[in-house]
């Protein structure tokens, strides 16, 4: 509930809107309680073929009747317990002290009584010079008179509800694009294995479906919470205003349908929550099988993703029907109290009518016998509570979802990164021959006291070319992703080392900084669904679009850019899936050759190229790593002649560095690359 309370802290800064939303409500509650309040005229004055005017002498005039009665009255009572008192009789004094509390209580009685219909009376005398002159004289003029009011009042209550139905709806989706927006830009500062563990499809669901969820919660707390507890407010005190003793025993059922409501909203939030974990999985399940649907084809999986698919949705299904019927058993709670409420008062109210009594039980229930007019108000403000308390009924589960969604938006918001910008960033140095780059005893761990690098010493001279080899899982990939600090040292009891740069420590530099002076390519081409220029341009915004084929051009991706459709602006599709993964991965080498980094990291970045491409490829880099610190991760041995030293890896730690020449010489692991590992993937 503390996550949803940031969500509505959210829209004060829409405050404007919040508050034309409330007014409007206001302005609602207020017409539907006058639309209500007209059966009375209707009932009094219509249905008994009288004027208003006739209707306000006849209401003086019984005013001033029962007031005359009451004066006369409590006068009698006074001049009974005066003779009373005069006399000496032994039996008068005895029957006086036995009823002179009685006496004091029914003269109370009267004087309040004789209160109420003075003011009755002085309220219909300030009133009437009004009605005489503008109310017509007859009933039918009456009548059109009545409707063309409550007409008019509803046409102002629809502009009113148009009103707040808009601001509500503004401050609802201005929220939700706010908690996006801090969403998706948190999860972009965050690595993948900080952002959560339920991978892509769950961040999505979270950015996208809970944050709509929130927005849905907060329109409905801001127009539907707000307007129509107004509308049964007005309709309350329309019904206190007629006989509020009576409303007060209509409302005695209200506590235990209160309690019903708690627990009812309880156990929707559980089966809400565990419905939205269990629709991310969906996701989750949809977005691998799509997206890996030819490993499912070719392994003829596809019966087993069906069952597996219908598995999650039919318990999702299950989890949705509890949640309606938890939904409907609201609903019929607050039917219930509404017919509850109106059942009492239909009891008690037709009771008094009929017998025309103002006490029911020894309880005084009115100060004078309700007439038919009174009554059929009476009941028809009850029914107008009803209809908001109907339309409340889907509150509870509407506001029970935006809890759980915030309970999962804002700790994705809330999340910090682990690597951050320093208070004072250094200035990150630039030179012509490159950059040296160093490794001092780096040690990194996914997960604690499981070290994947463990004391990494390595120092890579300013222009120079180096490749990095070993088999799979000793820390090759892990050790580059330190240098752009994807991630930064951990583990050793603290003392995990440190990633330099010409001698300085790269945490020591801005971020952003130290990313855009580092070229990265991939053996994962990481492609936008977006054209071949845009793709090439990605990062270099100023770049012309003559420096985007020149680029192309380097990295021998013009021959095939140039037969598309519409060549560099073509669109390439989700994760360029028009395109080979040789020409993926020659559009990231492009990229790359576009940025003109100080540093550039090859990832397998020929990996899927065809050996002709490659040694056109080759002869390019040739050229584009020199006076540029170069490191490449690479199976093939054709690659290893385009560097100046190669770095031998083995469960995380350097086994030897240096030249062809020397490694061959001095190097059993390298020899035995070179025999097995590296020659399979040339």
């Amino acid at each position: 509930m503390n996550q949803l309370g940031r969500a509505l802290r959210m829209t004060l800064k829409y405050r404007w809107s919040v508050l034309g939303s409330f007014g409007c409500s206001l302005l609602v509650a207020i017409l539907w309680g006058a639309n209500l309040g007209a059966v009375y005229p209707f009932v009094e004055i219509v249905l008994q073929n009288k004027t208003l005017p006739q209707w306000a002498d006849e209401r003086i005039e019984e005013s001033t009747i029962r007031i005359a009665k009451h004066e006369q009255r409590i006068a009698s009572l006074q001049e009974a317990v005066v003779s009373a008192d005069a006399s000496n009789d032994e039996a008068t004094a005895k029957v006086r002290a036995a009823s002179a509390d009685a006496v004091a209580s029914e003269v109370r009685a009267i004087e309040y009584d004789l209160k109420a219909e003075r003011t009755r009376l002085a309220t219909t005398q300030y009133w009437q010079p009004t009605i005489d002159r503008y109310a017509p004289n007859d009933a039918f003029r009456t009548l059109v008179y009545l409707m063309s009011v409550m007409f008019s009042a509803t046409v102002v209550r629809c502009l009113c509800l148009l009103g707040s139905m808009v601001f509500v709806a503004r401050v609802g989706h201005r929220t939700v694009l706010d908690l996006q927006q801090q969403a998706f830009e948190n999860v972009l500062s965050l690595e993948s294995h900080e952002a959560g563990g339920d991978g892509t499809s769950d961040l999505i669901s979270r950015i996208r479906g809970e944050t709509q969820l929130i927005g849905h919660t907060v329109k409905t707390l801001f127009g539907k919470t707000v307007r129509e507890p107004l509308k049964m407010a007005a309709c309350m005190a329309g019904a206190a205003y007629v006989n509020w003793r009576l409303l007060i025993l209509s409302v005695l059922v209200c506590p235990l349908a209160g309690f019903v409501l708690a627990m009812l909203a309880r156990a929707t939030r559980r089966a809400t929550k565990r419905a939205i974990e269990q629709s991310a999985n969906l996701m989750d399940r949809l977005y691998e099988a799509i997206s890996y649907q030819r490993v499912v084809k070719s392994f003829t999986m596809e019966q087993t993703e069906r069952q597996r698919f219908q598995l999650v949705a039919h318990d999702i299904y299950r989890k949705r029907m509890r949640i309606a019927w938890l939904e409907s058993l609201s609903r019929n709670n607050n039917e219930l109290l509404g017919i509850s409420m109106i059942t009492l008062s239909v009891l008690a109210g037709g009771y008094l009518a009929l017998t025309q009594q103002t006490h029911l039980l020894g309880l005084r229930m009115a100060t004078q016998p309700m007439d038919f007019g009174s009554v059929m108000v009476f009941f028809g403000f009850l029914i107008g509570v009803a209809d908001p308390l109907r339309k409340l009924g889907d509150v509870y589960t509407i506001v029970q979802q935006g809890v759980v969604a915030s309970d999962r938006v804002f700790p994705l918001i809330d999340k910090r990164a682990a690597v951050t910008d320093p208070v004072s960033p250094a200035t990150m140095p630039t030179s012509e021959q490159g950059l040296e780059v160093s490794l001092d005893n780096v040690w990194f761990e996914y997960q604690p006291n499981v070290p994947v690098l463990k004391g990494v010493s390595l120092s890579l001279p300013a222009g120079s070319s180096t490749a990095i080899v070993g088999h799979n899982g000793c820390g090759k990939s892990t050790l580059i992703n330190l240098l752009p600090r994807f991630f930064d040292p951990t583990g050793n009891a603290g003392d995990a080392g440190t990633v330099r740069i010409n001698g300085q420590d790269i945490r020591e530099f801005s971020i952003g900084d130290l990313r855009r002076s580092v070229g990265y390519v991939t053996q994962q081409t990481m492609l936008f669904n977006d054209t071949v220029a845009n793709n090439i341009g990605y990062g270099a915004s100023n770049a012309t679009m003559e420096e985007i084929v020149a680029a192309a051009k380097e990295a021998h991706a013009d021959d095939f850019i140039s037969v598309l459709e519409c060549g560099y602006d073509t669109m390439i599709g989700q994760s360029g899936r028009s395109l080979s993964g040789g020409q993926r991965q020659r559009i990231s080498l492009a990229r790359a050759i576009l940025k003109n980094p100080q540093v550039l990291i090859l990832d397998e970045a020929t990996s899927q190229i065809d050996p002709e491409s490659e040694n056109l490829i080759h002869q390019t880099l040739k050229e584009f790593i020199r006076n540029r610190t170069t490191i490449m991760i690479t199976h093939r041995v054709s690659t290893l002649d385009l560097v100046d030293q190669i770095v031998i890896m083995k469960n995380g730690t350097v086994v030897d560095c240096g030249s062809h020449s020397q490694l061959v010489a001095r190097c059993r692991e390298y020899q035995q690359m070179r025999n097995g590992y590296l020659e399979e993937a040339a």
